[in-house]
């Protein structure tokens, strides 16, 4: 997936804020970005400087409020996504969807309790 974003110029962890404030258009503060993404504010405060940077959320008084820009990237990320899974479905049968499923969701699940 990294390797997939980096031609969008943006790391996994830049997508999830970007996709965090989707939703909302007054934005969110880097203590409801820091509670809902697990993570600390320090890191949230980091990643956001970098989207800043790139012109993808501006920082308003400690709120973080996505830009035209960074909705319009979160868009072409969700239909590279969406793209990419049709044409790794197509190329398997049905029965190898199913594993690849099976096996993503194992992966998931040993994630998360890690």
């Amino acid at each position: 997936m990294d390797s997939d974003l980096k031609s969008f110029n943006i790391t996994a962890n830049e997508l999830e804020i970007l996709i965090e404030l989707e939703q909302h258009k007054h934005g969110k503060t880097y203590e409801k970005l820091a509670r809902e993404l697990h993570a600390t504010k320090d890191k949230v405060e980091e990643l956001v400087k970098n989207l800043v940077a790139k012109d993808l959320v501006t920082d308003d008084n400690g709120t973080v409020i996505s830009t035209e820009s960074g909705k319009e990237l979160c868009k072409k990320v969700g239909k590279h996504r969406v793209e990419t899974d049709q044409t790794i479905t197509q190329m398997l049968s049905k029965d190898e969807t199913m594993g690849l499923v099976n096996v993503l969701k194992m992966r998931l699940w040993v994630w998360l309790m890690f």
